[in-house]
């Protein structure tokens, strides 16, 4: 007999969601998590009452899905309307608004390319500069796009980047979690028919007589009748080399990249830039850097810097943290880096998702989720998951 209803591997916004969706119908769910903590890209850093968002920083009205998940958390109470902060954008040393970098001649010649041009079977870098013109994607757009995904986004799909998705109206424009955005993750966690281990990733899995094994690197083995993979597609596809040869090639073939995050807590006084929102690095070792300042604190401030991946040591990183901020290293009230990996998409995207899909149909009780199958954002886990949980039987 088997010890769960369904093995979820990976406890990111994706694979709790599911978890979330099969606990409602009475499955009993267990989620393994190769981490110490839970979360995946929903990372929260800690000081006194203070907290940093170290990944995914804002929910917006447009994320539906996921914040009628939240609801159904009952962490509503806990919702934090953003202030608004100025994003700044990082160019040879200097901070600068990002309108200054915009050459409006260019955008005039090139504006009016926005009403005849298609977004489909075009990159980002091919759509944008089009109408945006090549020095105005290359100096703002492209700098921009890449500090909002953490990674280069000129050959994602254009479509699938910066879509429009129904709104919840009833909320504010754009917010966060008291607390910290973790919270859905424990929250789920914490239901009654959901059992999370942490530290436990999953080494491999196997299928007979209509039940799935899956072997953990502690050396367990857990048995259900449905699998969930809800990790990178490409540790998906290692995974499912012996069940589902045909669709662990498709998933290996969808690569991800790494984000090396490093978060600040700074006494208030000591900061030097004003209060922002953002810094977009137009060309530096680090994509962004993302402010708690839009959650007014009296005593902190709070600096998730995500840096580009195998370039810098941690002391490289702590003096470019230091020049920025103006506090040197041992005036750091605290300090936290931590890893992310975040699939990366290109042209043909979609007909893998469509591949995906239609192996997955002949695959009993196997699921897959990720926010790689309608974009990137957080909605997009949400959405995927909801629609692979509507499948349980």
């Amino acid at each position: 007999m088997a010890d769960f209803d369904i093995i979820v591997i990976g406890s990111g916004v994706s694979g709790m969601t599911f978890a979330a969706e099969a606990s409602e119908k009475g499955k009993k769910v267990l989620v393994l998590e190769k981490e110490k903590r839970a979360g995946g890209c929903l990372c929260t850093m800690y000081h006194e009452d203070f907290w940093l968002e170290m990944g995914g920083h804002t929910i917006y009205s447009s994320y539906a899905t996921y914040i009628n998940d939240m609801k159904q958390a009952n962490i509503v109470s806990r919702f934090l309307p953003r202030v608004k902060q100025p994003f700044k954008m990082l160019v040879h040393g200097s901070l600068m608004p990002i309108t200054s970098v915009l050459n409006k001649l260019e955008l005039a010649i090139n504006g009016v390319k926005l009403f005849f041009i298609k977004k489909d079977g075009r990159t980002v870098r091919q759509y944008y500069s089009a109408f945006l013109g090549k020095g105005n994607y290359e100096k703002m757009f492209r700098p921009m796009i890449a500090a909002v995904i953490s990674q280069e986004g000129s050959d994602f799909p254009a479509d699938m980047m910066l879509k429009k998705r129904p709104k919840d109206k009833s909320m504010p424009r754009s917010f966060t979690i008291y607390g910290g955005m973790n919270q859905y993750i424990q929250k789920t966690a914490d239901r009654p028919n959901v059992t999370l281990k942490t530290s436990c990733g999953a080494e491999s899995v196997s299928r007979a007589d209509g039940i799935y094994s899956v072997v953990t690197e502690t050396g367990e083995t857990f048995t259900a009748k449905s699998l969930v993979m809800s990790c990178q597609p490409a540790a998906a596809g290692g995974l499912l080399t012996d069940v589902a040869p045909e669709l662990s090639s498709v998933l290996n073939t969808i690569p991800s990249a790494k984000v090396e995050s490093v978060g600040v807590i700074l006494r208030k006084e000591d900061v030097r830039p004003e209060p922002f929102s953002f810094i977009i690095a137009q060309d530096s070792d680090f994509t962004s850097v993302v402010s708690r300042d839009v959650v007014r604190d009296e005593k902190y401030r709070g600096l998730a810097f995500h840096f580009k991946p195998d370039r810098l040591d941690n002391d490289r990183k702590m003096a470019i943290i230091e020049e920025i901020t103006g506090v040197s290293r041992h005036a750091f009230a605290a300090e936290q880096e931590v890893v992310h990996m975040c699939p990366t998409l290109s042209l043909g995207h979609e007909k893998k998702v469509e591949q995906i899909d239609t192996l997955l149909a002949s695959q009993p009780n196997l699921y897959i989720t990720g926010n790689y199958f309608g974009g990137l954002a957080i909605e997009d886990c949400a959405i995927r998951s909801r629609s692979e949980a509507a499948r349980l039987s």
